[in-house]
């Protein structure tokens, strides 16, 4: 990362607090009985707000006069994700998970709803050529039932379209794209054809292509769209694209650095909604992406949509240069604003010792809602110590969902790669992420300050993560992942919550645990543990899970229940349960395997894990690529527990059980 900082010009970014006020109280609240919804911001107090907190105010003050149900519907599959959605109105709304074994606690822990539902399949999506229909029929039913579109929808409530979701239908990110439509009151667009998958770069063509794509998408909307401030300032890919793409000739994608080389990337999010006003290229709306399976899709907009921010962690790299450039990156006063924004803030910084401090923190809980990382380094590594890169493994696994704007080159280079930092993060639950995908030199980014600024006047993260004015805002390598119209916010921009509403087909899973912890303990066997742990890990109560994973290893009952205890077992932050779980798991994912090496490594690295069972757990597991990481973390523990000659034998077969390349790599860091 280089240090080259220009001077910046400043505009509506130095407004104050009392700004988030006038943007609030702007709006009018939605009649929820009326036919028609008053438009969520009077068009003279719009106008006198600089268009990034018109921005802000568009999206929020529509969310916070929309009730929340204190419920959370699980789903098996998209059919009934699509189903359920239909059952929201104009003026309440609840989260709608399809239920997995890892994003699914994660996001209960932090709702904390008042009653867990799940329901039965309603059967199979419909055929491919017949669902961009029926996702915008969901959305539109969430609107306004019997109305053909979801611009006639919004035109029908009297709500102004703020932002367009763009979709494939074939793609597995559809389920973002209906629950940003339903939850924010934006258009439905479909994108088709073949852009690439995240990790990909598109050549000059395919990338002019592309925005062409997206430009004609949106304008066949018939809404306005040519420039900030109109219908459409926020612009939501739900589908799969190539990351980067490259500059080729067109004025719209000049660098505020000079002529980009031909092959080097741009951030795709920052190369579309722009146009060229003669030799000046210009930004028409801030774009956001989603990409992923049907369950993170789903994940990343509930999250979005419902969850409520408490804390704030920033982290300050201390491998910066100290001069007055890097001096605006310092993230003290981004800590002082938040925290009178409502925030739980605290400035983090890991030094002296800096790798040890971040393992501690990993293995007691890294349970921040919002996080900022000044950090050094490259696709895989990144630095919180001067003079020390960290490899991508230190990555945590996270407590909480979290958004992330992080300083650091390259960390979303492959958000598809395990070896990428950022995809790592987003593989954990972050779910807004500013990062950027090639070295972009530091004044890229928005400085933490003024960032933070910008969160406690009410504008979202990826509007805030941008420059937005003068020359930082030419195309450049800043990506934005997540929903652009997401604030984080302690509660003031959210709506009221409302008492759930069981209703027929919602099946409360408290007293179902309970009556499947009773059939477990009549009569244990892998099924009836299964059961119990599929309901008890639903309930949020990772204490509970630790109960039933107890009885049923006691029972021998617990193989089939233990991919799905174990998410909530390391929330309970219980190393030898979790490393019980992985053991009894064929062929464990890397993310699952996380999850135990999260916890692991600070009291490795004290000598302070003397289960032998869980320490021969973690020699057999360690994680693929680069595997000498986790092997050279636990040989000392390892020997300390069991023994020289055991360790050499069980090393030995671990080193087997790997390919050529991984082998080598080990045997070279445990020289």
């Amino acid at each position: 990362m280089r240090h080259k900082i220009p001077s910046r010009p400043h505009g509506w970014m130095t407004l104050g607090g009392g700004m988030l006020s006038l943007a609030v109280q702007a709006g009018q609240a939605p009649s929820t009985n009326a036919s028609k919804v008053q438009e969520p911001t009077a068009a003279t107090a719009q106008q006198q707000l600089p268009f990034p907190l018109r921005f802000g105010a568009r999206s929020e003050v529509l969310a916070q006069k929309q009730g929340v149900l204190n419920q959370v519907v699980l789903v098996p599959d998209g059919a009934t994700f699509l189903d359920e959605i239909r059952q929201w109105t104009i003026d309440r709304r609840w989260p709608v998970l399809i239920e997995d074994d890892h994003f699914t606690p994660l996001f209960l822990q932090s709702f904390a709803p008042g009653i867990v539902f799940r329901r039965t399949s309603v059967g199979a999506m419909p055929a491919v050529e017949a669902r961009a229909a029926a996702i915008e029929g969901a959305a539109v039913h969430a609107w306004m039932p019997g109305a053909a579109s979801m611009k006639e929808a919004l035109a029908g409530r009297g709500v102004p379209s703020v932002g367009v979701v763009l979709f494939d239908p074939a793609d597995a990110a559809w389920p973002a794209a209906l629950a940003l439509a339903a939850g924010r009151g934006q258009v439905l667009v479909p994108l088709p054809g073949n852009w690439g998958a995240p990790n990909d770069q598109l050549d000059p063509d395919r990338t002019t292509a592309l925005c062409d794509a997206v430009r004609d998408a949106v304008a066949a909307t018939g809404l306005g769209w040519n420039g900030l401030g109109d219908e459409v300032d926020a612009v939501t890919v739900c589908r799969s694209m190539a990351g980067k793409g490259s500059p080729g000739e067109r004025v719209e994608f000049a660098s505020p650095f000079g002529p980009a080389r031909r092959n080097e990337p741009i951030a795709t999010t920052d190369a579309l909604c722009r146009i060229a006003d003669g030799r000046t290229p210009q930004r028409w709306a801030i774009a956001g992406w989603i990409f992923g399976s049907e369950v993170r899709s789903a994940y990343t907009a509930m999250c979005s949509l419902f969850l409520v921010q408490k804390t704030a962690w920033l982290n300050d790299c201390p491998a910066y240069p100290s001069n007055v450039g890097t001096r605006q990156y310092e993230v003290g006063e981004a800590t002082n604003l938040l925290t009178k924004a409502g925030f739980a803030a605290q400035t983090i910084r890991f030094a002296p010792g800096g790798i040890s401090s971040w393992r501690e923190r990993a293995a007691a809980g890294w349970s921040t809602d919002l996080e900022f990382i000044n950090s050094m380094g490259n696709l895989d590594t990144f630095t919180i110590l001067k003079d020390q890169d960290t490899g991508v493994r230190e990555i945590p696994a996270i407590g909480r969902p979290m958004g992330l704007h992080m300083i650091h080159s390259f960390s979303l280079a492959a958000p598809e790669s395990p070896i990428c930092v950022g995809a790592r993060w987003l593989d954990h639950g972050v779910f807004a992420y500013v990062g950027s995908v090639h070295e972009p030199m530091l004044n890229a980014f928005v400085p933490p300050a003024l960032v933070a600024q910008r969160i406690a006047v009410g504008l979202p993260l990826l509007v805030a993560g941008r420059w937005l004015e003068g020359e930082g805002d030419r195309c450049w390598r800043v990506q934005t992942i997540g929903d652009p119209l997401w604030t984080p916010s302690p509660g003031v921009l959210r709506g009221p919550l409302l008492p759930a509403q069981p209703r027929e087909g919602l099946v409360d899973l408290k007293p179902a645990a309970i009556e499947a912890i009773k059939a477990m303990n009549a009569a244990p066997t892998d099924a009836s543990g299964r059961a119990a742990m599929r309901c008890v890990s639903r309930l949020g109560r990772p204490d509970f899970v630790g109960i039933v994973w107890a009885s049923a290893m006691k029972a021998g009952v617990a193989k089939e229940s233990a991919p799905t205890a174990l998410m909530p077992l390391f929330l309970w932050r219980n190393l030898d349960a979790v490393a019980q779980a992985i053991e009894l798991i064929d062929n464990p994912t890397l993310s699952q395997l996380d999850l135990l090496w999260t916890l692991a490594a600070a009291p490795l690295e004290a000598g302070q894990v003397a289960n032998r069972a869980t320490i021969e757990t973690l020699m057999r597991h360690p994680r693929v690529p680069r595997a000498w990481h986790d092997m050279t973390t636990v040989r000392a523990n390892a020997i300390r527990v069991m023994g020289n000659d055991a360790y050499v034998a069980l090393n030995r077969a671990v080193l087997l059980s790997l390919d050529a390349d991984e082998r080598a790599g080990v045997l070279e860091n445990l020289k």
